[in-house]
């Protein structure tokens, strides 16, 4: 089984990555449970998110890097947790997502990197994970 993932582009509102993103997540070996290939980013409420029920959220808001995204990240963990993602990461969406070129190879291994750990040990860039300790405890298999 694929896992589910939701690849994020912004927080407030929330957009769900389109584009060639969901390509990459299934080139990656997983579920994108919200974005569609070849269409735009789009909106959706936190509840679309938590229906969806992703595994792993990758947060990937354009034009940041890393850490702004996980500072991001961070400001909406509360909603974040509520997905009952057992996973938040944040990585750079500028330099990997972002645009299309060659670092979308890199934004690929990243993502098979983030999904499959036990396969892809080493990651190419920087992947920071996003603590959801404070309200997971509520959330049940987490």
């Amino acid at each position: 089984m694929r896992p589910r993932v939701a690849a994020l582009e912004w927080f407030d509102p929330v957009y769900v990555a389109g584009h060639w993103t969901p390509e990459l997540i299934e080139l990656a070996g997983a579920e994108d449970v919200l974005g569609e290939a070849g269409e735009p980013s789009r909106v959706v409420s936190w509840e679309e998110l938590a229906s969806a029920q992703p595994q792993i959220v990758v947060a990937m808001p354009c034009g940041w890097d890393a850490a702004r995204a996980r500072a991001e990240a961070d400001a909406h963990s509360e909603q974040l947790a509520a997905t009952g993602a057992r996973r938040v990461v944040a990585v750079n969406g500028g330099a990997y997502f972002s645009r299309p070129g060659p670092r979308l190879i890199e934004g690929l291994e990243l993502l098979a990197h983030i999904v499959h750990p036990d396969l892809f040990a080493e990651a190419p860039a920087e992947v920071l994970e996003v603590p959801l300790a404070a309200v997971a405890s509520g959330r049940g298999g987490a």
